[in-house]
């Protein structure tokens, strides 16, 4: 805020140094710079400042209150009820059963069996043959009695011989028969059993039961409140004040080159208290009463 104040007023003075009188030598050299242009400019300023004031704050206390607690106790009561109680009792009952039982019986079956085998045409005509031997043949064919003598051979040699050997022979026949086995045969029978009927009761029962119960008493306890108190504390504050400081006024615009002669003076528009254009925007005639430049058109621009 202040600073917006402070250009605002730099601002107008500058456009008052811009549209005030100029001056305009006589000669080619350049004028002296002036002294800075101080004015008085009200601003405002924020000042702090200290003061007592009351405010309410809350501290915590602790105090002592007493409530009423619970406790759970166990008491024993006596109570009645009605409950259905079962009884079995035993009766008799027929029922039937599948009985399975073995019955003996006479089967006819096909069974294989082993036969002694008759004499084949090789034995009939062994026996053809020898038929002054002895009545029963030999169980097995002897053997000749052979010995082990040493001999030479001095290129050994191999022969096969065909030799007849004994080679039992089983045949296998079907006979039929009878035979006596045991089939199963099932038959229903009756018969008695016991059995237990349930047969439902009604009685009335006491019992003692143990029952939760809640029992008040006064207990005592702290507890933290908070309890508002008031106190007085220094503040401090921003004060808007209005102060008068003295601040430059900005440099005004240089003038332009001087003419060779005043044409302000002999110009009629100066005469009546105008100002000349033809020399650049020229000030006041108190200025330029010297000089002569041929007129308010003389360096062109008229009066204004």
């Amino acid at each position: 805020m202040f600073r917006q104040q402070i250009r605002l007023a730099l601002l107008a003075g500058g456009i008052v140094a811009a549209t005030g009188w100029t001056v305009c030598a006589n000669d080619c050299c350049q004028p002296a710079p002036c002294a800075p242009t101080m004015r008085t400019v009200r601003v405002k300023e924020w000042v702090p400042e200290k003061y007592e004031t009351t405010r309410t704050v809350y501290r915590t206390e602790q105090r002592q209150e007493n409530y009423t607690a619970y406790r759970c106790e166990t008491v024993q009561e006596q109570r009645t009820r009605t409950c259905v109680v079962n009884h079995y009792v035993p009766c008799q009952v027929e029922k039937c059963r599948t009985v399975c039982e073995k019955v003996p019986c006479v089967q006819q079956r096909t069974e294989c069996k082993e036969v002694p085998c008759g004499p084949s045409c090789l034995d009939k005509l062994h026996k053809l043959c020898h038929r002054n031997d002895c009545c029963e043949p030999c169980p097995q064919e002897c053997a000749p009695r052979t010995k082990t003598v040493k001999c030479w051979v001095p290129c050994p040699t191999w022969e096969e011989h065909t030799c007849t050997v004994m080679k039992r022979v089983c045949e296998r026949c079907p006979v039929t028969c009878q035979v006596n086995t045991c089939k199963t045969v099932t038959r229903q029978e009756k018969y008695m059993c016991t059995v237990n009927k349930c047969v439902p009761e009604c009685k009335t029962v006491c019992e003692t039961v143990c029952v939760q119960k809640r029992v008040p008493y006064q207990a005592c306890r702290t507890v933290c409140v908070c309890v508002p108190c008031t106190e007085r504390v220094t503040c401090c504050r921003m004060v808007c004040h209005e102060v008068e400081k003295q601040v430059p006024c900005p440099a005004p615009a240089p003038c332009p080159a001087p003419c060779a002669t005043s044409c302000c003076e002999s110009s009629p528009c100066h005469s009546h208290g105008h100002r000349c254009g033809g020399c650049g925007g020229c000030g006041h005639k108190l200025f330029h009463r010297s000089h002569d430049c041929g007129g308010c058109g003389g360096c062109g621009g008229g009066c204004s």
